[in-house]
């Protein structure tokens, strides 16, 4: 919209003003604007650089033929009045500061003119929000903390996302970023709580410090493009499974994975020769990693906290002299191979294994099977067909030994195998005796604690009271100690009870009635 055609319309409204009401108050305001006062109805007009504003209630307009002013509205008094904004065609660049602070909008719309978004453009806005795909660059802090974006699709033709641009956007739920962007900067998208859909296109180059720190994504698939990812980018992810890196990646950071207590699956790729300190720290579920031929420095607090890790790699490669300085299990590998583990070798009826299908240096793109069968049986059960799900669990019907078959097939279709043995123990029986049931004044009973099924290596507790109390009295707590010797001492009759305890901390109970006679 052109100055001369907004005046036009700011003098119609002032004449018929006048005509109306007979009164006109003008109040003059800095920065070539002034605000139209008559009555009840307000209006405010001004420049900002090469563009043109018009605040009409709560709807600020913004149009001309170039860039925005910086700082425009952060500290006017009227800046609180605006609920609405529109970008209009003409402005090419949002200024820094622009509507920071406005925390009442509840709606934005952006010109496919705009080509640029300054710092702190937007900061504090609570307003869902369309990014035109004209947009090259989005400035630092630019739509920070704002909680009503929810999906964030971003357009081909984006260069540059500014340090913390949606950092605390807490109601994030989806990003995509295209392939042209060339780099995330810092903290870009950190504590976006609610981030579980996270798609990197190919062309990317470089991901910054702690970018998706605390998102909720539970598989990261990291683009050939990228060349470099920065320190904790995707730490303290709680969610995070599975994550495949950047065949043109050198480093893997410091912290890049820290603390996140999911994560099973890392692809590591030949590329990479540095692995930094912390990188893996405290990912309790890393049971098992390929370190490639080319890695030839691993800090020793890489893996710090893989308490159940296991080092997959080549005879005599630098991943097996760490392994050995840092007292990890080694395994050799010489070419396709298949490390899929399984979460137990022995559980109760009832209970379940989890499968958890993996192999290393086969040619990508992995499908997994499982099949099971009785240790006397021949037939096989599938219990999954290729698939790319590589989570299988498996619930026997039967209280005996189990053979557990799980298949991994390449790209190629080569198919390498992994056997497991499970054994399956009935559920936890209370077998324990008395020596009887009637007693003399002053004599003793004898418990003999006893147990079948369960996981093994029994504790045993007895307690007892009288029939007619309902508090009870212990003789003896969980011990190792199978006979307990209880000796009553009123003649009546007494409830005498034992528990056992198995390994997994289950308990079975059993109860015998006592007589006490003179």
């Amino acid at each position: 919209m052109k100055k001369n055609s907004v005046l036009r319309k700011v003098w119609a409204f002032v004449m018929s003003a006048i005509m109306m009401c007979g009164t006109l108050c003008y109040l003059p305001v800095e920065n070539n604007s002034f605000i139209l006062d008559v009555g009840a109805v307000k209006a405010t007009y001004g420049t900002t650089g090469n563009c043109s504003w018009w605040l009409n209630n709560d709807i600020l307009t913004i149009s001309g033929n170039g860039s925005m002013e910086d700082y425009q509205w952060k500290c006017r008094p009227w800046g609180n009045q605006i609920k609405e904004i529109i970008i209009d065609n003409g402005v090419t660049h949002i200024g820094n500061y622009a509507f920071w602070g406005c925390c009442y909008v509840h709606e934005v719309s952006i010109s496919t003119t705009v080509s640029s978004i300054g710092d702190y453009a937007f900061g504090g806005v609570q307003s869902d929000i369309s990014i035109p795909a004209t947009v090259r660059k989005i400035g630092k802090h630019s739509f920070n903390s704002n909680e009503k974006i929810k999906n964030l699709i971003l357009k081909d033709g984006l260069l540059y996302i500014g340090e913390e641009a949606f950092q605390l956007c807490k109601n994030i739920e989806r990003v995509y970023i295209p392939g042209s962007v060339n780099k995330i900067d810092n903290y870009a998208f950190e504590l976006c709580t609610k981030l579980s859909e996270l798609e990197l296109k190919n062309g990317i180059k470089e991901i910054g410090c702690s970018v998706f720190r605390y998102c909720v994504a539970e598989k990261i698939i990291v683009p050939n493009s990228i060349e470099f990812i920065d320190r904790q980018a995707f730490a303290e992810c709680p969610n995070l499974k599975s994550v495949t890196l950047s065949s043109r990646m050198k480093t893997i950071s410091y912290w890049l994975f820290d603390s996140c207590p999911q994560l099973s699956e890392v692809i590591i790729p030949n590329s990479i020769n540095t692995i930094e300190e912390g990188a893996f720290r405290n990912c309790s579920k890393l049971t098992s990693i390929m370190i490639p031929e080319n890695v030839t420095k691993i800090n020793s607090s890489a893996f710090s906290g893989c308490d159940n890790l296991t080092i997959y790699g080549i005879k005599n490669s630098y991943a097996e002299i760490y392994a050995n300085e840092n007292n990890i299990p080694f395994v050799s590998v010489n070419g396709y191979t298949n490390i899929s583990t399984i979460s137990a070798d022995e559980i109760v009826l009832g209970g379940t294994a989890t499968v958890n299908a993996k192999a290393v240096l086969g040619d990508g793109d992995y499908t997994y099977a499982v099949l099971y069968r009785k240790k006397t049986d021949t037939k096989w059960t599938v219990k999954q067909n290729y698939s790319t799900n590589d989570t299988i669990t498996i619930k026997p019907a039967k209280a005996t030994d189990y053979d557990v078959c799980v298949k991994v097939k390449d790209s190629t279709g080569k198919i390498v195998k992994k056997f497991f043995e499970v054994k399956v123990n009935d559920k936890l029986k209370n077998t324990s005796t008395i020596s009887a049931t009637t007693i003399k004044k002053g004599d003793t009973v004898t418990l003999n604690g006893s147990a079948t099924g369960g996981m093994g290596d029994y504790t045993y507790a007895v307690l007892y009271k009288k029939k007619a109390e309902t508090k009870w009295t212990t003789r003896q707590g969980y011990k190792d100690n199978s006979e307990i010797l209880v000796r009553p001492y009123t003649n009546t009759d007494y409830d005498i009870c034992i528990k056992v305890k198995d390994n997994d901390g289950t308990i079975a109970k059993k109860y015998f009635t006592v007589t006490v006679t003179k």
